[in-house]
């Protein structure tokens, strides 16, 4: 009896050869310099020595999205979802019930996008 999981053929995407990294460069900083590099790699998500590697092989790392633009983005599609069923629900049952609610979170929306 033949094994079926070594006949089966891989679906998707073939993965993507990584190079390995097998060359090092020692690099002492002081605590302070250390500290300095640790907090700037954690506000773009990053551990240190990524973080020291783009800056060596770039001259420069694309920072990501910090951690409350991402709040503000994930209450906002949270707003957004809201609004979409407001919308729905006022094309069922009339537009003059939802109003209040579509007002409300409109306010809410600008309030988020002007405290930002």
């Amino acid at each position: 009896m033949e094994n079926k999981e070594e006949n089966k053929s891989k679906i998707g995407r073939p993965a993507k050869e990584k190079a390995k990294l097998s060359c090092s460069i020692n690099l002492k900083l002081t605590e302070e310099d250390f500290k300095s590099v640790k907090e700037k790699a954690e506000k773009l998500g990053m551990k240190p020595t990524q973080y020291a590697r783009e800056m060596t092989l770039k001259g420069g790392v694309k920072s990501r999205f910090t951690i409350e633009e991402l709040n503000l983005m994930r209450k906002l599609a949270g707003m957004s979802n809201n609004l979409n069923q407001i919308a729905k629900q006022a094309n069922k049952s009339g537009f003059f019930s939802s109003v209040t609610d579509s007002i409300m979170i409109a306010g809410q929306i600008k309030k988020l996008l002007n405290d930002s």
